[in-house]
């Protein structure tokens, strides 16, 4: 998918629903609980934080571009799709992005991949001493530990992985642009890794085009790696996988309801405000299906809050408040959270 092409499809679900901003803030991966609500509200797991570095420069420059091409308008502080915009999106492709399961450290494993593959090359080559693509020391020591563990001096490594790479690259799903940009960013002797200008210069594409290109091959592959099937790549990517996909404030919070505390009791002994804790209630119901909402809301307005979604065809906070004014902003969040996440 292209980032424009991406744009599209998220304002298409959010349309009439959130601000131009929404977007921006769910591709940077923003721990907020608006943010992480809306993942679930609109069922866009698969682009949140897939673009952490995205600069608001260039994602006003992409909403400009698609204003003034009439495939989205913006009105009354809300953005939303047009008739041209959703012809648009009938024409994409299935979407190949899992952001919710990796936010952002399929780069890790790129750049264990990377140096691993680079400094095989060079060992084969018979070159000990060469310039690591990958300067952290952290990628340094895991690929140092990994390529001792599997004895790579004595052990045919290279063929080895260069096996399951092929076996991964051959998905249906992928297209040769994808594995063109991921096999020509890789390095080894005598061979340099192709910059991001190069690769879109070559291709015709925008470097944000051709960085989500290679995003999707990495998390497709990533998606498909077994222990059964790519042994050597499953150990490569080691704890890249998102398992629990709390924040770290949402998970401690999680741990002190697990244990009995109330909402204000959690608020007062980690001193934060309430509503703090509520986000975080929000984030918890939308990756956990069993949290049990009933302590904060009845079956009963549940149903009366969906019934008024439905019938407004909105999830809008504040229209449901206005019109349910005995509920609370939280208690809507809660019903909407939980409907949307059982529907997944």
């Amino acid at each position: 998918m292209h980032f424009h092409q991406i744009l599209l499809f998220i304002i298409h679900k959010i349309s009439g629903q959130r601000s131009e901003n929404a977007p921006f803030y769910l591709l940077k991966g923003k721990k907020s609980g608006q943010t992480i609500q809306d993942v679930t509200y609109f069922q866009l797991h698969a682009f949140f934080s897939i673009l952490p570095q995205l600069s608001k420069v260039d994602y006003d420059a992409a909403i400009t571009e698609l204003y003034k091409g009439n495939f989205i308008e913006l009105k009354e502080s809300t953005v939303h799709i047009t008739d041209k915009g959703m012809n648009a999106i009938t024409q994409q492709k299935k979407v190949l992005l899992n952001g919710w399961q990796y936010r952002g450290k399929e780069h890790v494993f790129w750049k264990r991949l990377d140096l691993a593959v680079q400094t095989l090359s060079q060992f084969h080559a018979n070159n000990k001493k060469f310039v690591p693509n990958q300067k952290d020391i952290a990628t340094q020591q895991f690929v140092k530990d990994y390529l001792i563990e599997h004895n790579f001096r004595q052990f045919n490594l290279s063929n080895e992985m260069k096996r399951e790479l092929h076996l991964l690259l051959e998905n249906h799903s992928l297209n040769d642009l994808h594995r063109t940009l991921f096999v020509y960013r890789l390095s080894g002797f005598n061979t340099i890794g192709l910059t991001w200008e190069q690769l879109a210069r070559y291709h015709q594409l925008s470097e944000l085009d051709a960085k989500i290109f290679f995003l999707e091959c990495l998390h497709t592959m990533l998606d498909n790696i077994s222990r059964e099937t790519s042994p050597l790549l499953f150990s490569l990517a080691k704890n890249i996988r998102i398992e629990t996909p709390l924040t770290d404030s949402a998970f401690r919070t999680n741990s002190l309801f697990e244990k009995g505390y109330s909402l204000e009791q959690i608020a007062n002994l980690r001193k934060l405000k309430i509503n703090t804790i509520e986000d975080h209630v929000i984030e918890i119901v939308s990756t956990n299906k069993n949290f049990p909402i009933s302590t904060f809301i009845t079956k009963e307005q549940v149903g009366e809050i969906l019934h008024l979604s439905s019938e407004l065809q909105t999830k809008k906070l504040t229209e449901i408040k206005n019109r349910l004014p005995e509920v609370s902003y939280f208690q809507v969040r809660l019903a909407l959270t939980r409907s949307e996440q059982l529907n997944e």
